[in-house]
């Protein structure tokens, strides 16, 4: 029921898409970008840094960078105009466009994610979870697909033997869920995992997925009226991730600033589990994209016969590379 409101909701936006973009005036983000994000977790960390020492603003945009809290709000938000680029959402892009919306892909920030189970201490296996409750996300998100799979993997129905809550706006909402009983355990990436255990959760299991992290995603019409911009935004956006690389103190210090309670050991854990999974040119691994298409299928049988490269426009990495922007970058 919640898939089908979700998928009511992408039409009644696809409505007013038409309508808003037409009103938008080609030259109105030429040089300002609003760029969301849809949590304080790894996919985001580097559009922090580069906009913090400010590559976007040396090279002469004027980037409005937006926590919309939750993945649900980033796409209406892309689809109506409100806002230019999303970082992340990845799964949500393809279900809109599976409902006739003309968003693309233009890169993306990683291709893996670590993923951990986090339980109440009293759950010692995947086999005590039986008959238990699982938080998740709004719809069959992320959270949920690693769910099922972990599930799965370790011989339980995940249709029979559990039950799902969507509970929490965000994932400090469904931590919190977890100590308050309401739900016992869910997945998290860092630094969540990190902050329950010490909380005295469990961490059940840890899972390395192929999956996109970060996605970079926009309008075909931006693309088309706003090519210049979103090649200046990519490259700025690279010199950022190699600063995150190889500045790790004034990284941690930035983070410091996005993370209402900072915790120094939580932060350099992030730090560190992040780093090595960054895509340094912003490519896609077809691996990845095609984890997201099985999990969407899930919902919808018609991502089954989307390609790795549906929806994807690699044009402007193609430019960049041949430009030999990204080997100067790392010479230096």
């Amino acid at each position: 029921n919640l898939m089908k409101k979700m998928m009511i909701g992408f039409r009644l936006i696809l409505v007013a898409q038409s309508f808003v973009l037409s009103t938008v005036a080609p030259s109105s983000s030429a040089e300002k970008l609003r760029v969301a994000y849809p949590t304080l977790g790894p996919g985001s960390t580097p559009s922090w840094v580069a906009d913090e020492v400010g590559f976007w603003k040396k090279s002469g945009l004027d980037i409005e960078l937006i926590l919309l809290g939750g993945g649900a709000r980033m796409l209406p938000a892309l689809i109506s105009g409100s806002v230019d680029i999303i970082l992340g959402s990845d799964t949500g892009v393809t279900l809109a466009n599976l409902q006739g919306a003309n968003l693309v892909r233009i890169g993306v920030t990683m291709n893996s994610l670590g993923y951990s189970l986090v339980t109440q201490p009293a759950i010692r296996s995947i086999q005590d979870l039986k008959g238990k409750v699982l938080g998740t996300g709004r719809g069959r998100d992320a959270s949920y697909a690693r769910l099922v799979k972990i599930l799965s993997d370790h011989g339980l129905n995940p249709a029979t033997d559990v039950k799902f809550l969507p509970v929490g706006e965000t994932p400090t909402g469904r931590l919190q869920a977890i100590k308050n009983g309401l739900v016992q355990g869910a997945v998290f990436t860092p630094p969540l995992d990190l902050v329950g255990s010490r909380d005295g959760l469990r961490i059940l299991q840890k899972i390395d997925v192929p999956t996109l992290g970060g996605g970079i995603n926009t309008t075909a019409s931006i693309v088309q009226q706003n090519r210049r911009s979103l090649l200046t935004f990519l490259r700025a956006y690279m010199e950022g991730i190699r600063y995150m690389a190889t500045h790790k103190q004034e990284s941690l210090k930035v983070f410091f600033k996005y993370f209402r309670n900072p915790d120094s050991e939580a932060l350099a854990y992030l730090y560190d589990d992040t780093v090595p999974r960054i895509a340094k040119g912003l490519r896609p691994n077809p691996e990845s994209v095609r984890s997201i298409l099985d999990q969407i299928a899930i919902d919808d049988p018609r991502a089954r016969q989307l390609s790795e490269t549906d929806h994807w426009n690699l044009t402007l990495l193609d430019e960049i590379q041949q430009s030999g922007f990204i080997d100067k970058l790392y010479k230096q």
